[in-house]
């Protein structure tokens, strides 16, 4: 009897710059785990702040040439297996936010806390890809058709005195 092999790739994992090193890309894809720096407390605060911010809010408030819906909780993804040459592809990772159409479509939001750049989205092209490919063809529920993936981009503009103290002003660009 052939034992199949499994990989898992997580979307996280796919944009340009933790492609740097091929071998390493291919090494962790077959379970090796390589050390990593501790991930900044900072980002993880702006990441819950940006949530909080915006779930539940109209997809106008992103960008207006949206298609009428509401932002929610990315949550986790996971594709069904997909073979190629006695191997199978798994993806799994967590989506930052999921937008819901009113037509009954989705779209992948990825959050990014940088400069907005074309170049940017370039290199999240195959992040955002990965959950598309998840949610159209999910390992259990009913696929989703993603009509639409980008990254919503904060860049820090200007710092301002409030009440509760000093507060960042940041612009937001989206970037399908």
């Amino acid at each position: 009897m052939v034992t199949r092999r499994e990989v898992r790739l997580s979307p996280s994992n796919l944009n340009y710059e933790d492609r740097r090193c091929d071998r390493c890309f291919a090494e962790a894809a077959n379970g090796e785990s390589w050390p990593q720096g501790p991930f900044p407390g900072i980002f993880a605060k702006l990441d819950s702040q940006q949530r909080r911010y915006f779930t539940d809010r109209s997809t106008s408030d992103i960008d207006p040439t949206l298609p009428p819906g509401t932002l929610h909780n990315g949550g986790r993804v996971q594709s069904a297996p997909h073979a190629i040459g006695g191997v199978d592809f798994t993806i799994r990772g967590s989506m930052d936010a999921l937008l819901r159409f009113d037509d009954g479509s989705v779209g992948v939001v990825d959050f990014k806390s940088s400069t907005a750049s074309p170049q940017l989205g370039d290199a999240y092209r195959p992040q955002l890809a990965a959950y598309q490919w998840a949610l159209s063809r999910p390992a259990s529920d009913d696929p989703e058709e993603v009509s639409v993936a980008g990254l919503l981009v904060f860049a820090p503009e200007s710092m301002v005195d409030t009440e509760q103290g000093r507060a960042y002003l940041v612009s937001t660009t989206w970037i399908p």
